[in-house]
């Protein structure tokens, strides 16, 4: 059973407090790169697409991808109208009636930018329209940064520029936490975590350790597409949230019971090499660390599935912290579930050697 340190949490609430939108996940990696630089003096690095690279190299002939995505959903300048309202895009899967009346921050020309998303005030609204009034579409909700033109409000932020709700991170009872963007920061972290834990253990790991955060997953797997592209792993394992169903128990019939506060979800299922979710899973007996099983189905709309599909693909899991109220302002997580999730992928790593099963049995 892992928990995270005073200074575990004190580097995840900096990271978590930055934003990091869909192509602009700048700010994040440069926090993630620093802090893995200070904890183990591996230097990492930045690609051409904007991914963190970080490499622990046993001079083995295998290699183990890490990866966990660092953007997080949010917002883009669309337009600006004569009044000064901005009218903004969703970067990757906005549920919408979630952000009326949220306060949010845009990047501005010189630094941080505060707006709200206004909503008209019940009174004025028709029994019909009381129906509606969190609208369900972005262009119906204007972005109010109390500028009184166009003129204005372009001075202090100009089209293109990103934006988050400013949903900073809270901790709740227990070992529980709020934020917006622990999709999939946390996995990030966690990963993280699980690097430097196998650079300072007492001796290297069989395989090559590839740790990557990567961008814009939100929209189409990118960053996780061109890593695995490049890095042509021998083994993936993808961090990334996954839906827990304990606080809409309905969802159990479609995704499995899985909750806050049990551990790591090991994915299951055709998209996943069963012999290194079999390995995983051994690794969490073995350690003592709580662990939930998660049955996909079907092909999966993470990382995972980039990593399987480039090149001639590799065996590939994924290790997923659960998490309520994903694509919100108030996703929540148990704390511990991450640093679990740390320590199964480093528990996992430092057991593969040559005599990992790659191939299933043969004619």
């Amino acid at each position: 059973m892992a928990t995270f340190s005073g200074k575990q949490m004190e580097k995840l609430r900096e990271f978590v407090s930055l934003p990091t939108p869909t192509g602009s996940e700048e700010a994040g990696m440069l926090c993630l790169g620093r802090h893995i630089k200070e904890e183990t003096g591996v230097q990492p690095w930045i690609d051409v697409h904007g991914n963190l690279h970080a490499v622990l190299d046993a001079g083995a002939k295998r290699t183990v991808l890490l990866e966990g995505h660092c953007d997080e959903i949010g917002f883009i300048v669309q337009w600006i109208d004569d009044d000064g309202f901005l009218y903004l895009a969703a970067l990757g899967g906005v549920t919408v009636p979630t952000v009326a009346s949220e306060r949010v921050t845009i990047a501005g020309r010189n630094g941080p930018v505060n707006g709200v998303f206004g909503v008209r005030p019940p009174h004025l609204l028709t029994p019909e329209e009381k129906n509606d009034v969190a609208p369900k579409r972005l262009n119906k909700i204007a972005c109010d940064i109390g500028a009184k033109s166009r003129e204005e409000a372009e001075a202090l932020v100009e089209i293109g520029a990103s934006a988050v709700v400013d949903a900073p991170f809270r901790r709740l009872a227990g070992t529980r936490a709020a934020c917006r963007g622990f999709d999939d920061r946390i996995g990030a972290f966690a990963m993280c975590e699980a690097f430097i834990a196998l650079a300072n253990g007492p001796k290297p790991p069989a395989f090559n350790v590839h740790y990557a955060a990567t961008v814009a997953e939100e929209i189409g797997l990118v960053g996780g597409t061109t890593v695995s592209f490049d890095v042509k792993p021998d083994i993936g394992i993808s961090s990334d949230v996954t839906f827990a169903t304990d606080a809409n128990k309905e969802d159990r019939k479609t995704v499995g019971d899985l909750r806050l506060g049990a551990g790591p979800a090991i994915s299951c299922g055709p998209s996943y090499h069963k012999a290194l979710a079999e390995l995983i899973r051994t690794a969490a007996r073995e350690e003592g660390i709580p662990h939930q099983m998660h049955p996909c189905p079907r092909g999966t709309g993470n990382n995972g599935w980039a990593m399987r599909l480039q090149h001639g693909g590799c065996p590939t899991s994924v290790i997923a912290v659960p998490l309520r109220y994903m694509h919100s302002p108030v996703e929540v997580i148990d704390l511990d579930d991450a640093a679990n999730t740390a320590a199964l992928a480093a528990a996992a790593v430092r057991r593969l050697d040559d005599s990992f099963r790659f191939l299933p049995e043969q004619p």
